[in-house]
Protein backbone atom coordinates (compact mmCIF):
# COMPACT_ATOMS: atom_id res chain seq x y z
CA UNK A 1 0.00 0.00 0.00
CA UNK A 2 1.08 3.60 -0.52
CA UNK A 3 1.86 5.48 2.68
CA UNK A 4 0.04 8.79 2.53
CA UNK A 5 2.68 10.46 4.72
CA UNK A 6 5.38 10.09 2.09
CA UNK A 7 5.21 13.03 -0.32
CA UNK A 8 6.09 12.91 -3.97
CA UNK A 9 8.19 15.61 -5.56
CA UNK A 10 6.10 17.56 -8.05
CA UNK A 11 9.00 18.94 -10.05
CA UNK A 12 12.33 17.84 -11.42
CA UNK A 13 15.51 18.82 -9.60
CA UNK A 14 17.08 19.98 -12.82
CA UNK A 15 20.14 22.11 -12.15
CA UNK A 16 20.95 20.47 -8.81
CA UNK A 17 24.58 19.81 -7.87
CA UNK A 18 25.89 16.69 -9.57
CA UNK A 19 26.49 13.68 -7.35
CA UNK A 20 30.18 12.80 -6.95
CA UNK A 21 31.57 9.49 -8.15
CA UNK A 22 31.85 6.99 -5.32
CA UNK A 23 33.42 3.54 -5.41
CA UNK A 24 31.94 1.18 -2.84
CA UNK A 25 32.94 -2.17 -1.38
CA UNK A 26 30.64 -4.99 -0.34
CA UNK A 27 30.64 -7.67 2.33
CA UNK A 28 28.85 -10.98 2.05
CA UNK A 29 30.54 -12.42 5.16
CA UNK A 30 30.49 -9.64 7.75
CA UNK A 31 33.67 -11.05 9.30
CA UNK A 32 35.24 -8.33 11.50
CA UNK A 33 38.73 -8.58 9.98
CA UNK A 34 37.37 -8.54 6.43
CA UNK A 35 35.06 -5.63 7.23
CA UNK A 36 37.94 -3.62 8.71
CA UNK A 37 40.09 -4.36 5.66
CA UNK A 38 37.30 -3.21 3.35
CA UNK A 39 36.62 -0.11 5.43
CA UNK A 40 40.31 0.86 5.43
CA UNK A 41 40.69 0.30 1.68
CA UNK A 42 39.87 3.89 0.77
CA UNK A 43 36.42 3.05 -0.59
CA UNK A 44 33.69 5.65 -0.19
CA UNK A 45 31.15 3.34 1.45
CA UNK A 46 30.55 -0.22 2.63
CA UNK A 47 27.54 -2.31 1.61
CA UNK A 48 26.37 -4.98 4.05
CA UNK A 49 24.32 -7.68 2.36
CA UNK A 50 21.43 -9.09 4.36
CA UNK A 51 19.68 -10.16 1.15
CA UNK A 52 22.22 -12.66 -0.20
CA UNK A 53 25.03 -12.53 2.35
CA UNK A 54 26.19 -15.27 4.71
CA UNK A 55 25.87 -13.20 7.86
CA UNK A 56 23.45 -13.06 10.76
CA UNK A 57 21.93 -9.94 12.28
CA UNK A 58 24.63 -9.58 14.96
CA UNK A 59 27.36 -9.95 12.29
CA UNK A 60 25.80 -7.08 10.39
CA UNK A 61 25.62 -4.88 13.47
CA UNK A 62 29.30 -5.48 14.22
CA UNK A 63 30.12 -4.60 10.61
CA UNK A 64 28.25 -1.31 11.02
CA UNK A 65 30.19 -0.54 14.22
CA UNK A 66 33.59 -1.31 12.67
CA UNK A 67 32.93 0.75 9.54
CA UNK A 68 31.60 3.65 11.63
CA UNK A 69 34.78 3.66 13.71
CA UNK A 70 36.72 3.76 10.42
CA UNK A 71 34.59 6.76 9.32
CA UNK A 72 33.09 4.86 6.39
CA UNK A 73 29.34 5.11 5.67
CA UNK A 74 27.40 1.84 5.73
CA UNK A 75 24.38 0.89 3.64
CA UNK A 76 22.51 -2.31 4.45
CA UNK A 77 20.82 -4.18 1.61
CA UNK A 78 17.50 -5.77 2.48
CA UNK A 79 14.88 -7.50 0.38
CA UNK A 80 11.49 -5.83 0.17
CA UNK A 81 10.10 -8.66 2.30
CA UNK A 82 12.24 -7.37 5.20
CA UNK A 83 11.05 -3.77 5.38
CA UNK A 84 10.41 -4.34 9.10
CA UNK A 85 14.18 -4.69 9.58
CA UNK A 86 14.86 -1.18 8.29
CA UNK A 87 14.34 0.63 11.62
CA UNK A 88 16.51 -1.93 13.43
CA UNK A 89 19.53 -1.53 11.16
CA UNK A 90 19.15 2.25 11.26
CA UNK A 91 18.86 2.19 15.06
CA UNK A 92 22.10 0.18 15.05
CA UNK A 93 23.84 3.05 13.28
CA UNK A 94 23.65 2.26 9.57
CA UNK A 95 23.80 5.38 7.42
CA UNK A 96 21.20 4.07 5.03
CA UNK A 97 19.55 1.13 3.36
CA UNK A 98 19.42 -0.35 -0.12
CA UNK A 99 16.03 -1.94 -0.78
CA UNK A 100 16.21 -4.74 -3.34
CA UNK A 101 13.60 -5.91 -5.86
CA UNK A 102 11.17 -3.01 -5.56
CA UNK A 103 8.45 -3.32 -8.17
CA UNK A 104 6.97 0.16 -8.21
CA UNK A 105 6.06 3.36 -6.40
CA UNK A 106 4.10 1.67 -3.61
CA UNK A 107 7.15 -0.37 -2.59
CA UNK A 108 9.34 2.74 -2.61
CA UNK A 109 6.90 4.72 -0.45
CA UNK A 110 6.75 1.88 2.07
CA UNK A 111 10.55 1.68 2.24
CA UNK A 112 10.98 5.44 2.64
CA UNK A 113 8.28 5.59 5.33
CA UNK A 114 10.14 2.93 7.36
CA UNK A 115 13.22 5.20 7.50
CA UNK A 116 11.43 8.37 8.69
CA UNK A 117 9.94 9.28 12.06
CA UNK A 118 6.44 10.63 12.46
CA UNK A 119 4.83 12.61 10.93
CA UNK A 120 6.95 11.88 7.83
CA UNK A 121 6.91 8.10 8.16
CA UNK A 122 6.22 5.06 10.31
CA UNK A 123 9.52 4.56 12.13
CA UNK A 124 9.55 4.38 15.93
CA UNK A 125 12.33 6.24 17.74
CA UNK A 126 15.07 4.09 19.26
CA UNK A 127 18.12 6.35 19.06
CA UNK A 128 21.12 6.06 16.77
CA UNK A 129 22.85 3.01 18.23
CA UNK A 130 20.80 3.72 21.35
CA UNK A 131 22.63 6.96 22.13
CA UNK A 132 26.16 5.64 21.48
CA UNK A 133 26.40 7.34 18.09
CA UNK A 134 25.97 11.14 18.01
CA UNK A 135 22.77 12.32 16.40
CA UNK A 136 21.00 15.63 15.78
CA UNK A 137 18.99 17.19 18.61
CA UNK A 138 15.84 16.65 16.57
CA UNK A 139 15.68 12.98 15.48
CA UNK A 140 13.64 13.96 12.43
CA UNK A 141 16.88 15.44 11.07
CA UNK A 142 18.81 12.13 11.14
CA UNK A 143 19.96 11.84 7.50
CA UNK A 144 19.07 8.22 6.75
CA UNK A 145 19.91 7.50 3.12
CA UNK A 146 17.43 5.53 1.05
CA UNK A 147 18.49 3.70 -2.11
CA UNK A 148 16.25 1.34 -4.04
CA UNK A 149 17.17 -1.31 -6.59
CA UNK A 150 15.49 -1.44 -9.99
CA UNK A 151 15.50 -5.09 -11.05
CA UNK A 152 12.15 -5.64 -12.78
CA UNK A 153 10.62 -4.41 -16.05
CA UNK A 154 7.73 -2.86 -14.10
CA UNK A 155 10.15 -0.80 -12.04
CA UNK A 156 11.92 0.39 -15.20
CA UNK A 157 8.63 1.51 -16.72
CA UNK A 158 7.76 3.36 -13.48
CA UNK A 159 11.20 4.90 -13.10
CA UNK A 160 10.12 8.55 -13.35
CA UNK A 161 7.45 8.15 -10.69
CA UNK A 162 9.91 6.25 -8.50
CA UNK A 163 12.60 8.90 -8.90
CA UNK A 164 10.10 11.62 -7.94
CA UNK A 165 9.62 10.13 -4.46
CA UNK A 166 10.68 12.54 -1.74
CA UNK A 167 13.58 11.55 0.55
CA UNK A 168 14.96 9.08 -2.01
CA UNK A 169 18.77 9.26 -2.20
CA UNK A 170 19.47 7.13 -5.25
CA UNK A 171 18.60 4.25 -7.53
CA UNK A 172 20.71 1.14 -8.10
CA UNK A 173 20.34 -0.82 -11.32
CA UNK A 174 20.53 -4.58 -10.74
CA UNK A 175 22.72 -6.07 -13.50
CA UNK A 176 21.69 -9.69 -12.96
CA UNK A 177 18.03 -9.87 -12.01
CA UNK A 178 17.03 -7.17 -14.48
CA UNK A 179 19.05 -8.83 -17.26
CA UNK A 180 17.32 -12.12 -16.51
CA UNK A 181 13.90 -10.45 -16.49
CA UNK A 182 14.60 -8.74 -19.83
CA UNK A 183 15.98 -11.97 -21.35
CA UNK A 184 19.18 -10.03 -21.98
CA UNK A 185 22.67 -11.45 -22.04
CA UNK A 186 23.96 -12.62 -18.69
CA UNK A 187 25.78 -10.92 -17.09
CA UNK A 188 24.33 -7.65 -18.40
CA UNK A 189 26.41 -6.05 -21.14
CA UNK A 190 26.34 -2.69 -22.86
CA UNK A 191 25.21 -3.16 -26.42
CA UNK A 192 22.29 -5.38 -25.50
CA UNK A 193 19.31 -3.31 -26.69
CA UNK A 194 16.90 -4.09 -23.85
CA UNK A 195 19.50 -3.73 -21.12
CA UNK A 196 20.95 -0.51 -22.46
CA UNK A 197 17.48 1.01 -22.85
CA UNK A 198 16.71 0.24 -19.19
CA UNK A 199 20.07 1.60 -18.08
CA UNK A 200 19.71 4.83 -20.06
CA UNK A 201 16.18 5.36 -18.80
CA UNK A 202 17.33 4.91 -15.20
CA UNK A 203 20.37 7.16 -15.62
CA UNK A 204 18.26 9.91 -17.18
CA UNK A 205 15.73 9.77 -14.36
CA UNK A 206 18.50 9.98 -11.77
CA UNK A 207 19.99 13.03 -13.49
CA UNK A 208 16.66 14.83 -13.71
CA UNK A 209 15.80 14.27 -10.07
CA UNK A 210 19.30 14.77 -8.66
CA UNK A 211 19.69 11.19 -7.45
CA UNK A 212 22.76 9.00 -7.18
CA UNK A 213 22.83 6.36 -9.92
CA UNK A 214 24.34 3.11 -8.70
CA UNK A 215 25.16 -0.37 -9.94
CA UNK A 216 27.59 -3.26 -9.43
CA UNK A 217 30.86 -4.14 -11.17
CA UNK A 218 32.92 -7.31 -11.28
CA UNK A 219 36.31 -5.56 -11.27
CA UNK A 220 37.98 -2.18 -11.55
CA UNK A 221 38.04 -2.07 -15.35
CA UNK A 222 34.30 -2.52 -15.49
CA UNK A 223 33.80 0.00 -12.68
CA UNK A 224 35.62 2.65 -14.71
CA UNK A 225 33.42 1.89 -17.72
CA UNK A 226 30.30 2.25 -15.60
CA UNK A 227 31.50 5.60 -14.26
CA UNK A 228 32.14 6.71 -17.84
CA UNK A 229 28.59 5.69 -18.78
CA UNK A 230 27.20 8.03 -16.11
CA UNK A 231 26.83 5.98 -12.93
CA UNK A 232 27.87 7.83 -9.79
CA UNK A 233 27.96 4.94 -7.28
CA UNK A 234 29.65 1.70 -8.34
CA UNK A 235 30.20 -1.28 -6.05
CA UNK A 236 33.36 -3.15 -6.96
CA UNK A 237 32.40 -6.78 -6.43
CA UNK A 238 32.25 -8.42 -2.97
CA UNK A 239 34.69 -9.74 -0.41
CA UNK A 240 34.01 -13.34 -1.49
CA UNK A 241 34.31 -12.57 -5.22
CA UNK A 242 37.47 -10.51 -4.78
CA UNK A 243 39.13 -13.29 -2.79
CA UNK A 244 38.19 -15.86 -5.44
CA UNK A 245 39.41 -13.65 -8.29
CA UNK A 246 42.73 -13.03 -6.52
CA UNK A 247 43.21 -16.74 -5.90
CA UNK A 248 42.41 -17.58 -9.53
CA UNK A 249 44.93 -14.99 -10.73
CA UNK A 250 47.73 -16.27 -8.49
CA UNK A 251 47.02 -19.89 -9.37
CA UNK A 252 47.39 -19.00 -13.04
CA UNK A 253 50.59 -17.12 -12.30
CA UNK A 254 51.94 -20.10 -10.39
CA UNK A 255 51.35 -22.31 -13.43
CA UNK A 256 52.62 -19.68 -15.89
CA UNK A 257 49.17 -19.16 -17.35
CA UNK A 258 47.63 -15.87 -18.43
CA UNK A 259 46.57 -14.18 -15.21
CA UNK A 260 44.60 -11.53 -17.05
CA UNK A 261 42.07 -14.19 -18.05
CA UNK A 262 40.65 -13.98 -14.52
CA UNK A 263 39.20 -10.61 -15.43
CA UNK A 264 37.04 -11.88 -18.29
CA UNK A 265 33.39 -10.88 -18.23
CA UNK A 266 32.20 -14.42 -17.63
CA UNK A 267 34.83 -15.35 -15.04
CA UNK A 268 33.55 -13.16 -12.21
CA UNK A 269 30.12 -14.22 -10.99
CA UNK A 270 28.08 -11.46 -9.40
CA UNK A 271 27.33 -12.29 -5.77
CA UNK A 272 26.40 -8.67 -5.10
CA UNK A 273 23.39 -8.24 -7.33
Amino acid sequence: MTDGNVPTSKSDKTGSIANPRRLGVWTMTGHPVIVEALARSGAAFLGIDFQHGFLGFNDGIRAIQIATLCNVPTYVRLSREHVAWIPRVLDAGADGIIAAMVTGVDDVHRVVAATRYQPLGTRSYGGWRYGLRPEPIDPREIPAKVYIMVETPDAVESIDAIAATAHLSGIYLGPVDLALALSSSYPAQWGDVNWERAARKTLNACRRFGLAAGTFAIHGVEAKRLFDEGFTDVVISSDVALLRQALEEHLRLAFNENASASYGRNEGKRETS
